[in-house]
């Protein structure tokens, strides 16, 4: 008798916001990751800020640990991330986190670039 297997491989794949769309930029810099934490800071140019949708439009800088290139994106920024002290040109460092739903989230802006 021949037992036959079937293997599925499941892959997960990284999830992003669904209005984060990448666009290149010559923004240079680098990442740091934050142990035992999960997560990871980069430094970042802020180009929008929306309160109204609690979300940021930031380039920032290749994140390894990510697997994330340079790019542009939109990222939503949890309740403690004070965004009334950002504005369009601001060059910071973002902390992200992922969460449960596996949406990445700024969880901390830095002033200090």
């Amino acid at each position: 008798m021949k037992t036959t297997a079937i293997v599925t491989i499941i892959c997960a794949p990284l999830m992003l916001s669904g209005a984060a769309l990448a666009q290149h930029s010559g923004h240079a810099g680098h990442t740091m990751a934050t142990e035992n934490t999960g997560e990871v800071k980069a430094k970042a140019v802020v180009h929008k800020v929306d309160t109204a949708k609690g979300m940021i439009n930031v380039t920032h800088d290749p994140v390894p640990a990510l697997k994330w290139p340079q790019m542009t994106m939109d990222l939503p920024v949890t309740k403690k991330v004070d965004l009334s002290k950002l504005k369009a040109g601001d060059k910071v460092t973002i902390t992200l986190k992922q969460g449960v739903d596996k949406q990445f989230r700024v969880t901390n802006v830095d002033m200090a670039h």
